[in-house]
């Protein structure tokens, strides 16, 4: 099972699925499964940016011609996020 650093979700995979693990303090796991790893990064990019982004106050995000869309942002994290999910697999198939 591979970290993601927050002790909050891990990855593991099976013949057929990447399994995302959710660890919520109190509560049973909750699984996620998915048939590709781009499936998996999306589903945690879009979980943590809108995290995020609800905890941010309205009054302070200021929009103007410069401010970037929300999908170009979303796919730039992902696509950092597929990278860092990259590089903990190479390390954990590594480090076996």
């Amino acid at each position: 099972m591979i970290s993601l650093g927050d002790n909050r979700f891990f990855i593991k995979a099976d013949k057929y699925n990447w399994i995302l693990i959710e660890k919520t303090s109190g509560k049973k796991d909750r699984h996620h499964y998915f048939s590709n790893q781009k499936q998996l990064s999306r589903f945690i990019g879009e979980f943590k940016l809108k995290e995020s982004l609800s905890k941010q106050r309205p009054q302070s995000i200021e929009i103007s011609s410069r401010t970037p869309s929300y999908s170009s942002v979303i796919e730039e994290k992902i696509e950092r996020l597929e990278d860092y999910i990259d590089q903990l697999i190479t390390k954990n198939d590594e480090d076996s």
